[in-house]
């Protein structure tokens, strides 16, 4: 066999073993805590009876009710947290999200005591989101989505990442016979999701592909036979 034969049958071969290799599936993390198909529609206005206490029904805690009350009390500080495997692959990006309904940030003062997420204090952050028109008017559902920088990569590789809100101030109150809209003395708030989606250097870029063994074997035993032509 000629060389150039011979050089051509080596590079259709590794070719081949290309074609066979496998790629490493992406490296996405994707965990919805709550009602994530509700249905619900950014800046919407809900009813408690006829649509926020069915997509809470049977949700676990606290995605499963209504915190706080417009006239007995204000709400006490709740968290939830995303469990997973501990992530050794690195982190290239994530994002954070939650849809709550009945802010009423358009009440009086700052509706938002505190806001954090792993420990990273965001409340300046949520309250500026607040008070920028979210949940600017009664019954309102509104969801808020976070970009996590590095800053934030270290704590989510652990495979636990925890919210922590805390919402108080007044609120608004709607008369159900007049439907006039009044600031109440106190505040509810009904969370509905929240999502977490990490993604790592897999999912942003394959690595490059690892042979089979099974394939390794044949590459190996053609270039056996074709030494073996040569030498006959």
């Amino acid at each position: 066999m000629k060389p150039c034969l011979i050089n051509t049958f080596i590079t259709r071969s590794v070719v081949s073993l290309s074609l066979l290799s496998p790629i490493a599936n992406a490296g996405v993390i994707d965990i919805t805590l709550g009602n994530g198909s509700s249905g619900l529609v950014d800046e919407g206005i809900y009813a408690y009876a006829t649509s926020i206490f069915p997509t809470q029904s049977g949700q676990a805690a606290p995605f499963n009710a209504i915190i706080g009350h417009e006239i007995l009390t204000n709400p006490t500080s709740t968290s939830w947290s995303f469990n997973y495997a501990a992530i050794a692959d690195t982190i290239v990006s994530a994002t954070f999200s939650f849809g709550i309904w009945d802010v009423d940030s358009a009440s009086s003062g700052s509706q938002l005591d505190a806001f954090s997420l792993d420990g990273n204090d965001l409340t300046s952050e949520l309250d500026t989101r607040f008070e920028a028109g979210g949940g600017s008017l009664d019954l309102q559902y509104n969801v808020y989505s976070f970009d996590l920088d590095a800053s934030f990569f270290a704590d989510l590789s652990d495979g636990l990442f925890t919210a922590d809100l805390d919402i108080g101030g007044t609120g608004l109150s709607t008369n159900a016979l007049t439907a006039e809209v009044t600031e109440s003395d106190n505040n509810r708030y009904g969370l509905i999701y929240s999502n977490l989606v990490i993604n790592t250097e897999d999912s942003s870029q394959p690595p490059n592909p690892v042979p089979e063994p099974s394939s390794i074997l044949l590459f190996v035993a053609a270039l056996l036979g074709l030494k073996r032509y040569r030498q006959a």
